[in-house]
């Protein structure tokens, strides 16, 4: 069954396109799949380990993007009802297509406070973040918006580390390795370490997450989570 193509919209300089296909849905930015619902194993971990760093049991969590909403469904999920979310989105029509076909099932009638607007001055409104998960593109590097490149650059990463707490967490989702993205979340004040992610049979992990810890890590918590120090 081919995918059907259900709307377009403008991002800056880039066109974003919502597929379904089943009830499933795929987002493509300028023809380049960005998300689809079909495999969702990467936001759902992303969701689990944000939950799980998270070193207050009632954290305040900040997401920079909304995407097909999985991310959001798995830290709901796994936080069990405490914290406090607030997502991101850079694009009005990502919010409005989660409002009329994309929301997961498993987010039920929960919720979050999904702003429109870019995460940079979400974050710069505040100090009080627990954690922090970037997922709007593939990577640290500008792919489903330009204007991306500021949050991965020295600026940005000093904003996103000023938005923290003391011992707050910044995560972001990669589908490749980066060493001068960790080079400069270190001059950030940063303590970077990450996460192989796999698929279920598979030995090669597909994606990792770069975890960045505004204070040092615990002497267990490398170990306990699995995360690589870098």
């Amino acid at each position: 069954m081919a995918w059907v193509h259900v709307d377009s919209a403008a991002l800056g300089d880039r066109v974003l396109d919502l597929y379904e296909r089943d009830g499933v849905y795929m987002i493509r930015v300028d023809g380049w799949e960005l998300m689809n619902g079909a495999y969702h194993e990467s936001e759902d971990r992303l969701g689990e380990l944000a939950a799980r760093l998270a070193r207050s049991p009632d954290p305040e969590v900040l997401v920079g993007g909304l995407g097909l909403g999985y991310t959001l469904a798995s830290l709901v999920r796994h936080l069990g009802g405490a914290g406090r979310i607030t997502v991101a989105e850079l694009s009005e029509a990502v919010i409005r297509w989660f409002d009329r076909y994309t929301r997961p099932r498993s987010l039920g009638a929960r919720s979050a406070g999904i702003r429109h607007g870019d995460v940079l001055a979400v974050a710069a409104e505040g100090s009080g973040f627990d954690i922090i998960l970037i997922d709007v593109d593939n990577g640290p590097e500008p792919l489903s918006a330009t204007g991306n490149a500021t949050l991965y650059g020295a600026s940005g990463l000093g904003t996103l580390r000023r938005a923290l707490k003391a011992d707050g967490i910044l995560m972001v989702w990669s589908a490749f390795e980066d060493r001068d993205f960790v080079a400069r979340a270190r001059s950030a004040g940063f303590s970077p370490a990450s996460l192989p992610v796999f698929r279920p049979g598979r030995a090669e992990p597909f994606h990792l997450v770069y975890v960045l810890s505004a204070s040092p890590f615990l002497p267990d918590e490398l170990d306990r989570f699995g995360l690589q120090p870098l």
